[in-house]
C-alpha cells in the first residue's frame, strides 16, 4: 500500500510534470482511439455479417442454366445436400421517377431470404417486397406499385437481402448505383413458363457434396460457389481491406508513439535526475523511487487510454453509419469489446512501464552524491566547419551558436528531428495512400482501357452479328466466361511448402498434378482486339496475364497454365489495375482445344455518338455498360476504403502535431536554464528566439526529406495487403501531396516555436538560476 508521504509526493510529480504527462495522454488517446475504432469495425462486421449468411440461408453453391422441378429433385438426393430449391431471374428495364432503372425480378425461396425491414411478405403474384436501399433512391415506400414487364406489383415490405449486400448487378457493374439497378422479390408464381421453369438453383450443403460432380448431373452451364459469388468475393475483399486497416496503421501509429514516449519519459527523468539523487541520500529505496515516477506515468497512461476508447464509441458509431450507405448489412451496429478496451489500456500502461523503467535503470545505480551533482556539460569541441576560418568568421553568433549547440546536445537534437521525421512520413504516407487510389483508377482508364461501352448478352454463335453491331461504330466480339486456373508445373515437395510455390518442370499430365489457384474471368477476343492496351502478338500465341496474378502464381512468360483441362502458354504479362482477367484470341484458344464452341456474348465498342447508341440500346433491351458506368463502379468499391483512409489521415495530422507537440515541450523544459542564462548575459529575446529559429531550420532541413523517403518505403512496403483480384494498388504520392505533408509540418513547428516564445518570456530569471536540472 503507497504511504501517504509517497502519495502526495506523486500528486507533486505530476503537477510539475503536467505538460509532458498532457503530451502522454494525447498521444495515447489518437493512438487507442485509432485501434480500438478500426478493430470494431472489424470485429462487428465479421461476426454480423456471418451471422446474418446463417440466419438468413446464404446459398453455399448456385447454379445457373435452364431447370426443372426434375433437376431439383435430382440434386435433392445427392449426398451432402441440406435444401434444394429453384428459382427464376429476370431483368426488366423501366423508367421510374424518369430514372431508367433495371428492376431484377427473383422468386421467393426459403434460401436466400430477404430481411424484412418493415411491412410483409408477399403473398401472391400481384405483390412484391424492394430492397430497402433502393426504395430511397428511387423514393417509393411500402404501399406504392411497381411496374415490371405487363405487370404492376404493390410493394408490401422493404428488405435486405445476404446476397446483394453490395449492389452487384453483374461482373462487368459490382456496384452499381440503386437508383439504376433494383432487386425485388415475388412469389414463385411470377416467371414461370410451361418450358423453363428455373434457370437458378440455390442449394444449402455439407461438407460432403461435390458441386462439379452436382453439376453434370443436372447440366448446369454454371456453378458458382458462395465464396466465387461477386457479393460474397466483396464482402471478403472488404473484410480483408479492413483488417489489413486494423494489423497494420495502428502498428504503424505504436511504433512512433511509443519512439516518442520513451524520449519523453527519458527526457523527464533526466531532468529529475537531481531531485532523485537526494531522495536515495534522504534513503528512499529505489523499489519507491520506481514506484513514484511509473504511478505518474500509469495514471496518464490509464487516463489517455480511456479517452481514446470514449472517442472510438462517437468514432466508430460514425464510420458504421457511412458504412451503411456502401453496402448493407442490417444488424451492423457498434457494440463494446470490454476485452479489447482491456488489450488497449493493458499495453498503453505496458509501454509506459517499460518505458519508464528503462528511463530510470542509468539513474538508480548512481550513488546519491553522483545522482546529485549537475551533468559535466560536453566539452566544445571545435567542428569542420569551424575549421575553415574564412567561412566560420562569416556567420553570426546566432548561426554560430546553433551549429554548436546541435553538435553538442545530439540526442535531444535528433529526438526533435526524429518526431519531425515520424510526423512528415505519416502524413505523406496517409496522403500517398489516397493519392494512389486515384492514380489506380487513372491508370485504367487513361492508359489501359479504350472502350467507350461494353455490350453483355446472352451467347450467340461467332458468325453470326448480334443487332447492336449495326450501331456502334468500333466492335470487337469476345466472349467472357469464367475458367478454373491451375499451374501445370509439379508443385516443390517437402515439409512447410506453401501449396503455391511451384518449380520449373513440366509434366507430361498437368490435369492430374496441376496445382489449383482458383476460379478467375477469361476474354477470349476476335484478331486484333484493341479495346483495351494489350501487346497484339501476344493475343495471337497464348495468354495474357495481369501482373498481379502472376506474382500471386509464380508464373512468368513462357510457362504454362491449365485453363478448364487445357493447357496454354502464358505469352505475356502485362500490368492491369481494375477488373483483373485473362486474355486470349479465339485463335489461339482454337489451336489448343477442340471442346470450346464459336460463341461469344460481349462486345467492346466505340462510338462518334455515345448519347443516340445508349438510347438506342435502351429500346431494344440490350444490357450495356459505358465507360462512366465503370468509372462509377470503381468509385463506388472504392468509398468503404475512402472512409477508412481519411479517417486515417484525420488520425495522422492530429498525431503528427500531438507528437511535434510533445517534443518541443521535452526540448523546451530541457532548456529553460539555458535560455535564462542567455537573458542574464544580456542577449534580448528575439536574438534568442533568432538562434532557436536557425536550430528549427536545420531541423527540419533534415527531417522533411528523410519523412518523404520513410513515407514512401511505407507505401511500397503495404500497398501488396491492399491489392485484391478487384484491383491492384498503383502506388504513388503527388507533389502536392509532399507539399502539404511539408507545410503541416513547417506550420506545427511555427505553433511551436510561438509557444516557445511565450514560455522563454515567462521565465523567472532568478529562480532559475537557483538551480540547474540539466
Amino acid at each position: 500500500m503507497v504511504s501517504k508521504s509517497a502519495f502526495k509526493l506523486v500528486q507533486r510529480k505530476i503537477r510539475s510534470h503536467v505538460p509532458q504527462l498532457l503530451g502522454l495522454v494525447l498521444l495515447l488517446t489518437v493512438g487507442v482511439c485509432f485501434f480500438i475504432t478500426l478493430f470494431t469495425i472489424v470485429l462487428r462486421f465479421e461476426e454480423t455479417a456471418e451471422q446474418y449468411f446463417v440466419d438468413n440461408a446464404y446459398a453455399d453453391i448456385t447454379f445457373y442454366g435452364a431447370f426443372n422441378e426434375e433437376s431439383v429433385r435430382v440434386l435433392s438426393e445427392l449426398n451432402g445436400v441440406l435444401l434444394a430449391q429453384g428459382r427464376t431471374v429476370r431483368d426488366f428495364r423501366e423508367s421510374i421517377s424518369e430514372n431508367e432503372c433495371i428492376i431484377r425480378a427473383i422468386t421467393l425461396t426459403d434460401i436466400n431470404v430477404p430481411y424484412l425491414y418493415e411491412g410483409r411478405m408477399p403473398t401472391n403474384e400481384k405483390e412484391c417486397i424492394l430492397l430497402k436501399r433502393n426504395a430511397k433512391a428511387l423514393e417509393l415506400a411500402t404501399g406504392d406499385s411497381l411496374k415490371l414487364g405487363d405487370k404492376s406489383l404493390v410493394i408490401t415490405g422493404l428488405a435486405a437481402s445476404p446476397e446483394y449486400i453490395y449492389m452487384v448487378q453483374n461482373e462487368r457493374t459490382m456496384m452499381a448505383q440503386p437508383d439504376r439497378f433494383a432487386v425485388v422479390f415475388v412469389t414463385p408464381a411470377n416467371g414461370n413458363s410451361d418450358t423453363i421453369i428455373f434457370n437458378e438453383i440455390v442449394v444449402l450443403t455439407n461438407n460432403n457434396f461435390s458441386a462439379s460432380a452436382a453439376s453434370q448431373a443436372i447440366g448446369a452451364f454454371k456453378t458458382e460457389l458462395q465464396a466465387d459469388q461477386r457479393n460474397h468475393y466483396m464482402y471478403q475483399n472488404d473484410l480483408d481491406e479492413i483488417r489489413s486497416f486494423a494489423y497494420i496503421f495502428p502498428l504503424v501509429f505504436a511504433v512512433l508513439i511509443a519512439v516518442v514516449i520513451y524520449v519523453m519519459l527519458s527526457r523527464t527523468i533526466q531532468k529529475d535526475r537531481k531531485q532523485i539523487g537526494t531522495m536515495k541520500a534522504l534513503g528512499v529505496s529505489d523499489k519507491k523511487i520506481i514506484g513514484i515516477y511509473l504511478s505518474q506515468f500509469c495514471v496518464a497512461a490509464i487516463v489517455g487510454a480511456l479517452l481514446g476508447c470514449a472517442a472510438a464509441v462517437i468514432i466508430t458509431d460514425t464510420i458504421i453509419g457511412i458504412f451503411s450507405s456502401m453496402f448493407e448489412v442490417p444488424t451492423l451496429r457498434f457494440v463494446i469489446y470490454p476485452n479489447l478496451w482491456l488489450f488497449a489500456v493493458l499495453v498503453s500502461v505496458l509501454l509506459c512501464v517499460i518505458s519508464g523503467v528503462l528511463s530510470l535503470l542509468p539513474i538508480l545505480p548512481l550513488l546519491p552524491a553522483n545522482a546529485m551533482r549537475p551533468r559535466l556539460p560536453k566539452g566544445g569541441r571545435r567542428v569542420l566547419i569551424e575549421r575553415i576560418t574564412f567561412l566560420w568568421k562569416r556567420f553570426s553568433f546566432n548561426s554560430r551558436y546553433a551549429l554548436k549547440n546541435t553538435l553538442r546536445n545530439k540526442g535531444r537534437f535528433f529526438a526533435v528531428v526524429l518526431g519531425m521525421c515520424g510526423s512528415c512520413a505519416l502524413l505523406a504516407f496517409s496522403l500517398g495512400f489516397y493519392d494512389s487510389i486515384g492514380n489506380t483508377q487513372n491508370k485504367y482508364f487513361n492508359e489501359f482501357a479504350n472502350y467507350d461501352l461494353i455490350v453483355s448478352f446472352d451467347p450467340i454463335p461467332l458468325q453470326m452479328d448480334h443487332p447492336a453491331l449495326s450501331q456502334i461504330t468500333e466492335n470487337k466480339k469476345a466472349l467472357m466466361m469464367p475458367v478454373e486456373v491451375a499451374s501445370t508445373l509439379r508443385q516443390a515437395q517437402g515439409p512447410g511448402v506453401a501449396a503455391r510455390h511451384v518449380v520449373a518442370e513440366p509434366v507430361e499430365a498437368p490435369q492430374e498434378n496441376s496445382n489449383p489457384f482458383g476460379n478467375y474471368i477469361i476474354s477470349i477476343t476476335e484478331p486484333n482486339f484493341d479495346k483495351v492496351n494489350l501487346p497484339i502478338e501476344a493475343l495471337q500465341n497464348g495468354i495474357i496475364v495481369p501482373e498481379y496474378f502472376a506474382n500471386e502464381w509464380r508464373v512468368k512468360t513462357g510457362d504454362k497454365l491449365n485453363i478448364e483441362g487445357f493447357t496454354a502458354v502464358v505469352s505475356a504479362v502485362v500490368p492491369q489495375y481494375l477488373g483483373l482477367m485473362l486474355y486470349t484470341s479465339f485463335d489461339y484458344i482454337n489451336s489448343v482445344t477442340n471442346e470450346l464452341p464459336p460463341i461469344y456474348n460481349t462486345i467492346f465498342g466505340r462510338s462518334d455518338n455515345l448519347t443516340e447508341l445508349s438510347i438506342y440500346l435502351k429500346e431494344n433491351n440490350i444490357d450495356f455498360t459505358t465507360i462512366d458506368d465503370d468509372r462509377t463502379s470503381f468509385d463506388s468499391i472504392m468509398e468503404s476504403m475512402a472512409v477508412l483512409i481519411w479517417f486515417m489521415i484525420a488520425c495522422s495530422i492530429v498525431l503528427g502535431f500531438t507528437v511535434l507537440y510533445s517534443v518541443g515541450l521535452i526540448n523546451l523544459s530541457a532548456r529553460e536554464y539555458e535560455y535564462m542564462f542567455m537573458g542574464v548575459m544580456g542577449y534580448p529575446h528575439k536574438s534568442i528566439m533568432l538562434a532557436h529559429t536557425k536550430e528549427t531550420i536545420m531541423q527540419l532541413i533534415l527531417a522533411i526529406p528523410l519523412g518523404f523517403v520513410f513515407g514512401n518505403i511505407l507505401l511500397e512496403s503495404i500497398k501488396g495487403e491492399f491489392s485484391s483480384g478487384n484491383f491492384v494498388i498503383a502506388s504513388v504520392i503527388y507533389p502536392q501531396s509532399y507539399l502539404f505533408s511539408a507545410i503541416s509540418l513547417i506550420g506545427v513547428t511555427a505553433v511551436m516555436a510561438l509557444v516557445t516564445s511565450k514560455h522563454i518570456k515567462k521565465l523567472d530569471i532568478v529562480e532559475g538560476l537557483k538551480a540547474r536540472d540539466e
